[in-house]
């Protein structure tokens, strides 16, 4: 997800708070902190979410956010099962091949906007993140198929990945995480793979694809906002 850092602090931020302060009545001094898996499981703050009626306003409410943030998505999915088999893949290692894409695809947005970004991962363990890190270095220094080095170190100038972890309490990237499932089956899906859509992530799906995926002039999505490697 790419998101201008002065809208996330001054909307998106605000706007999450509201969330969890309005309908899930937060504690401020424990903050909140929006994972999927938590809220599909009613785990811990989330147990509210059991009764029906703060459910349905919070679903309202995260579908507005959705609505009201100004973001693109760009989502890659890779068939690991075609990488091994396939002759015409140099690179044989999915997460490697993601960062690629990801880079690839980000840099070119970049581009089109006239703008500069960075990347702002997850954290995971200091060997996952070093392994990530290494990754990126790779695509930034040897550049991709479409995209060349220079292109990517002048969208992206810092050498370093930005990890930061969830106890941070970091909003764009709690956004990410709440759409991150529903955009890989969004993806799969319009690559025509046989997915199940539930009644909120086909909602999901007509934002997504109406305002949220990156898109060519012309509006083309795959390719651009979905990448399907196979």
């Amino acid at each position: 997800m790419a998101i201008d850092i002065r809208h996330a602090a001054d909307a998106l931020e605000p706007n999450m708070n509201w969330i969890k302060a309005s309908v899930l009545n937060h504690d401020p001094d424990s903050p909140i902190i929006f994972h999927r898996t938590d809220i599909m499981g009613f785990g811990g703050p989330f147990e509210c979410l059991r009764d029906e009626a703060i459910k349905s306003r919070f679903d309202r409410s995260i579908l507005r956010l959705f609505i009201s943030t100004e973001f693109r998505i760009i989502t890659a999915i890779i068939d690991k099962k075609a990488m091994i088999t396939n002759t015409h893949w140099d690179n044989k290692e999915p997460y490697h091949y993601l960062m690629d894409i990801l880079v690839e695809k980000y840099t070119q947005l970049l581009e089109r906007n006239h703008v500069i970004g960075d990347i702002m991962p997850e954290g995971r363990s200091p060997g996952q993140n070093r392994l990530l890190q290494e990754a990126f270095t790779k695509t930034r220094n040897k550049g991709t198929f479409y995209v060349s080095s220079d292109r990517i170190k002048s969208a992206i100038r810092s050498e370093n990945l930005k990890f930061r972890s969830k106890k941070d309490n970091i909003a764009g990237l709690q956004l990410c995480d709440l759409l991150a499932h529903p955009s890989h089956i969004i993806a799969r899906d319009l690559v025509r793979h046989e997915v199940r859509l539930g009644a909120f992530t086909t909602r999901i799906r007509e934002i997504m694809i109406g305002t949220k995926y990156d898109r060519s002039a012309t509006g083309k999505i795959i390719g651009y906002g979905i990448k399907w490697a196979s």
